[in-house]
């Protein structure tokens, strides 16, 4: 991908998610730390930035108009005040991470600029991440590619169509909270049983680990075979996995993501 502007990749908000990308572009040797750029309002965030030696502009407009890329990392709160600020600019390519907001609403307010839209999760910090993405039907294809691969080089990407996106916040958007808050339960659970949480923790975390790895490893698989294989009959894994049945564990899940996908939509008006 050519580019003429002095930056290929600009970030406007560096949260824990754009600081990540950042970090794991350069990490990952996908870009050099002098073609980002960055702003963010806050001062310690600025700060941290020259540290991780990253080129700290002036305003979201600079970045904005000195970038090929601009990657818009803000909140879904903060995100109209921001693309205030951008209106007019010379923008090549706007990527958003910014969960609920619309290519439409992207477009309309920037006079049309190419957009496309992605939605990461959390362990992209550690190069584990899952991210859905899509574009906006005037972006180029090696734009698309080259943020495409971006991603990629941090874990997995799959391009789906916009009006999955908010659903996908219930695959993978929202899930490592599912995950960390069912490990709470857990721990809290067998803690009160007596068992030593730590020694606790070591073992469902890697247990954790250790049947994502499975499912990873032949992903054709029916999920179903996976949990036959442990739960014997007449054992013990098959009275637990019942009691979740019998406690409507998927009519819970079906309401999460009923509310997760609400609010996400929620944001986006």
């Amino acid at each position: 991908m050519r580019t003429s502007r002095k930056y290929t990749l600009g970030f406007i908000g560096l949260g824990h998610m754009g600081l990540a990308i950042a970090r794991g572009a350069v990490i990952k040797e996908y870009l050099e730390r002098w073609r980002i750029c960055v702003y963010d309002p806050s001062p310690e965030v600025r700060e941290k930035c020259k540290t991780d030696g990253f080129d700290v502009l002036s305003s979201e407009r600079e970045v904005a108009e000195e970038s090929h890329l601009t990657l818009l990392a803000v909140t879904p709160q903060m995100c109209d005040s921001v693309l205030e600020k951008l209106k007019g600019a010379r923008m090549e390519c706007l990527v958003s991470i910014v969960t609920g907001v619309s290519i439409k609403h992207l477009q309309e307010t920037l006079d049309n600029v190419p957009v496309i839209r992605v939605m990461p999760n959390t362990p992209l910090q550690i190069s584990e991440g899952s991210t859905a993405m899509c574009k906006s039907a005037n972006c180029r294809a090696d734009e698309y590619d080259f943020v495409f691969q971006l991603f990629n080089s941090m874990g997995v990407t799959r391009t789906v169509p916009e009006d999955m996106i908010n659903v996908t916040v219930s695959v993978h958007g929202s899930i490592p909270a599912y995950v960390y808050y069912f490990t709470q339960c857990i721990l809290d659970d067998v803690a009160a049983r007596g068992l030593d949480e730590r020694t606790a923790r070591a073992l469902l975390v890697q247990t954790i680990i250790g049947a994502g790895k499975l499912m990873q490893q032949d992903i054709n698989r029916p999920l179903d075979d996976f949990i036959d294989e442990v739960c014997s009959k007449g054992g013990t894994t098959i009275e637990a996995i019942q009691a979740l049945k019998d406690g409507n564990l998927p009519e819970l899940i079906k309401e999460a993501n009923d509310r997760c996908i609400h609010r996400a939509e929620e944001l986006g008006e």
